[in-house]
Parts: C-alpha cells; sequence; structure tokens
C-alpha cells in the first residue's frame, strides 16, 4: 500500500474512528498490539540475522566488521526513504520462540 493510498483511506474515516488505536496482527507470530510509532528510514536498513532481530545501516555493518561485498549482497529490509512500523511487542516474538 501507497502511503497516499492510506491517506485516502484514512480521510474516509469519521473522526470517532481516528481515535481508536491502531493495531497490527502478525499472524505468523500469533501476536498483536498497538502500534506505537511510524519510523522513517533516511538510509537501507539490512537485517544479517542476530538476535534479538535489528536492522542495521551499512554504517553500523562495516563497523561490526562486514565488508562492502558482504553488505552488498544482503537483501535491503527497508529501502532509504520509506516509511515503516516497528512492532511494539517485538520482545514477546523472541520469548514466544525461547519457550
Amino acid at each position: 500500500m501507497k502511503l497516499k493510498d492510506f491517506k485516502q483511506w484514512l480521510n474516509t474515516l469519521s473522526e470517532e474512528e481516528l481515535e481508536k488505536e491502531l493495531m497490527y496482527n502478525a499472524m505468523d507470530y500469533g501476536i498483536s498490539g498497538k502500534i506505537s510509532e511510524i519510523n522513517k528510514s533516511d538510509e537501507n536498513l539490512y537485517y544479517v540475522g542476530d538476535e534479538p532481530v535489528l536492522l542495521h545501516t551499512r554504517r553500523e555493518l562495516e563497523q561490526l566488521g562486514y565488508s562492502k561485498p558482504e553488505i552488498d549482497g544482503l537483501d535491503v529490509e527497508i529501502p532509504g526513504g520509506c516509511y515503516y512500523v516497528e512492532l511494539s511487542n517485538e520482545y514477546s516474538i523472541i520469548e514466544k520462540f525461547l519457550h
């Protein structure tokens, strides 16, 4: 969904509806919760398989010892300039897999 589509949909809601919490449901993980904030990534963000799940900028990966070819081989999880939501119950996801 593009932001303009989301904005158009929001504009159709009543003031009463706009006062409700924005929730998420991650069916793959069996969790749900409130969306606490929407972030904008100024740079590409990468995931390298660390636990807990963290996204890193290219500069952070270089500081962690990753080479340019290694970084270039990674998938960009969130492209620079895009908006994204971090789930507020991220630790409940981790706890779910630890038990």
